[in-house]
């Protein structure tokens, strides 16, 4: 009975092929529950194409909005389609096929898009169709390029002279895009590193607010620049400031305050090694005439030598503030007794029309405060003044150069010659002793060097306060 039936089905070319068509299902369902449908999107940039069309025409294309990107999905089996990534599809406009009979200024460039693998296994699903671009006119600037550091060189150690190489950059493109363009800079990394250094790098498009500026449709004639940068030694310096000139009357220098006090310099090694103080100049801080306080800037750059620059350029200026004080003045009354008298005559007798002199003195509080009458020495020198009434400058010596006499000061002063006063006796006579004796005692300490005792005339002003009473002055011989 079996056999009948085996061989039924053997001879029975139907039942064969449904078999395979029953196992041919049953083949592509279990691939299919193995592998499902899977879909998957991308957004990859279009690559434009034959550029030289619009070109020629003076123009560049512009391109509108985002539509440079194209989106797309793919759906196929799951193994296919998680295999596939942006760079497994080209994705192109080609000018050349631009309707320029469109109306309007927005001029439509259809996209192509094909996978690079799996075309046979994977279905492309476009949502962007077209490219959007509006022709501009062609632009062209010239921009110089600015050397940039990354990064900090290794202690003790700062950069140097930056050099890029060509440093002239000719870029071109729509004018929307070139007219965006504010600097263009080449950077280096220099982070650590204690010697000079060489680099190339592509030069970077910057907009005025330090935005980056990327596409396709500027070209520049450097595709890539040479960067080289130096690295020097460093080392930390003192400022020393001197002024020039002369304060108001009445006022003092009394020093200066600035800020920073030290300065970080760069430089090479032997220079560095001879510099231990940066000097600024007395004349470039003026204090002529100043009766206050003044606050300045000073930039020292100029004064930093040949071959030296600030690690910080920013540092270059100095806050300074000149102190100035004004002058306290006193009056002091010396005695005319403690009057020096120089150069008189030893025949001849000198006496003050007054008691006391009025001299005044100034000085910075600090030092007036404890300055007494005591502490000046006043002189007046008679030489060659004949007898009689004289008005005669008196000299005042200071306890130190911190002190200062206000004005003139003058002394009335009346001499007599003695010997005109001797009456000659008759030939004959004996001389008049009484006489005589009156004339010694009015001579004074002028004519003899010889006096009444001070104290028993009032006393000396042994305090200097200038309190004394008239007296007739010694003689300076």
């Amino acid at each position: 009975m079996l056999k009948k039936m085996m061989k039924h089905l053997v001879n029975n070319p139907g039942l064969k092929v449904l078999s395979v068509l029953l196992s041919l299902v049953l083949w592509l369902a279990v691939v299919k529950m193995a592998d499902p449908e899977k879909t998957k999107s991308f957004s990859v940039p279009v690559d434009i194409l034959n550029k030289n069309v619009i070109t020629e025409m003076g123009k560049v294309p512009d391109i509108v909005g985002d539509t440079d990107i194209a989106i797309f999905y793919i759906s196929g089996p799951r193994s296919y389609v998680e295999d596939m990534s942006g760079d497994d599809f080209s994705v192109t406009a080609d000018l050349s096929q631009i309707d320029f009979s469109q109306d309007g200024d927005v001029k439509l460039v259809p996209i192509e898009i094909s996978a690079k693998k799996n075309d046979k296994r994977i279905d492309i699903i476009r949502r962007t169709v077209n490219m959007q671009i509006r022709l501009e006119d062609l632009s062209e600037e010239k921009f110089v390029i600015s050397p940039e550091m990354i990064g900090t060189p290794a202690e003790g150690c700062a950069i140097g002279e930056v050099e890029v190489t060509p440093n002239l950059l000719k870029v071109s493109g729509p004018e929307s895009i070139v007219s965006r363009i504010s600097r263009v800079a080449a950077a280096i990394n220099v982070d650590g590193i204690s010697s000079d250094v060489s680099d190339n790098v592509f030069p970077v498009l910057y907009d005025e607010e330090g935005n980056v500026i990327n596409s396709d449709l500027i070209e520049m004639n450097q595709a890539s620049v040479t960067i080289k940068a130096s690295i020097l030694g460093t080392k930390n310096v003192m400022i020393r400031f001197r002024v020039s000139g002369t304060p108001a009357d009445g006022c003092q220098y009394k020093g200066m305050e600035f800020a920073p006090e030290t300065v970080q310099i760069k430089g090479e090694a032997a220079i560095l090694n001879s510099i231990n103080m940066i000097n600024i100049p007395a004349d470039v801080i003026d204090i002529t005439g100043l009766s206050e306080d003044m606050d300045t800037t000073i930039d020292i750059t100029p004064y930093l030598g040949e071959g030296i620059s600030l690690v910080d350029e920013t540092a270059n200026q100095i806050a300074v503030k000149v102190m100035i004080e004004r002058k306290e003045s006193t009056v002091f009354n010396l005695d005319v007794k403690n009057i020096k008298v120089n150069n008189l005559l030893s025949t001849y007798e000198l006496k003050y029309t007054g008691s006391t002199i009025s001299v005044t003195v100034r000085a910075l509080k600090e030092y007036m405060d404890g300055l007494k009458a005591k502490d000046l020495v006043a002189e007046i020198d008679v030489a060659n003044l004949p007898p009689g009434t004289h008005l005669v400058p008196v000299a005042l010596t200071l306890p130190s150069n911190q002190y200062e006499m206000v004005g003139t000061v003058n002394v009335q002063v009346s001499i007599t010659d003695r010997n005109a006063q001797q009456v000659t006796p008759p030939q004959g006579e004996a001389p008049d002793v009484e006489q005589d004796e009156i004339q010694q005692e009015g001579a004074g300490p002028g004519a003899s060097g010889e006096g009444e005792d001070p104290e028993e005339d009032g006393g000396n002003d042994e305090d200097g306060d200038g309190s004394g009473n008239e007296e007739e002055s010694e003689n300076g011989q």
